[in-house]
């Protein structure tokens, strides 16, 4: 009586284990296209940056024009979660592959990184001054923005160890903000 409990609970576990290891088959047509992935840590910051560079301006010009609705701003901050969701997970890739395999000058990454971070911590900042309870999607998608910005940041110190030093240093004027816009994360993570 005891051992037919403990065979069929095996033979549940047996069955769940078959089914998830099932392959599916693709039907023709609809195979994955792999995206482009970027070939150094510099082409990825590089990317990021050129990104935030066209969407922090839009952000930056309706902050400016005070009439910043949820509809106008909420797809330009999901465009810049997407900018360093992207750059993030090309960072994992060369994590996983050992790094890209090229020598690089930590000053010159630590400049690009803190620069990109100066000009978003300046643009949200704006939209805390307007007000951000206006703004309450605004506000959800911008606790996402912390988080995936702070796995960048992480990405990046996994690979270059010692960067975050570096970038930390170079945003010593901006922790202020840092603090004004609630971003702990970012703050703990940079050592402030």
């Amino acid at each position: 009586m005891f051992s037919s409990r403990i065979v069929s609970f095996f033979l549940v576990f047996l069955t769940l284990g078959l089914v998830s290891f099932a392959n599916p088959i693709a039907a023709p047509g609809n195979e994955v296209v792999k995206r482009q992935q970027a070939d150094s840590i510099e082409a990825v910051l590089a990317n990021l940056k050129a990104s935030t560079d066209s969407i922090l301006p839009q952000i930056d010009a309706l902050a400016d024009s005070g009439s910043v609705t949820d509809a106008d701003v909420a797809p330009l901050i999901t465009q810049l979660t997407d900018a360093f969701t992207v750059a993030n997970d090309d960072l994992v890739a060369f994590n996983s592959k050992g790094g890209d395999g090229k020598p690089h000058n930590k000053d010159e990454l630590a400049k690009v990184i803190a620069g990109i971070l100066i000009v978003l911590v300046k643009t949200i900042n704006k939209l805390f001054l307007i007000g951000i309870i206006k703004l309450p999607i605004v506000a959800g998608l911008l606790i996402t923005l912390q988080i995936i910005v702070n796995k960048l940041l992480l990405s990046v110190e996994l690979l270059l160890a010692g960067v975050l030093k570096l970038v930390a240093i170079l945003l010593v004027d901006v922790a202020i903000l840092l603090k004004q816009i609630s971003w702990g994360l970012i703050l703990a993570t940079l050592g402030f």
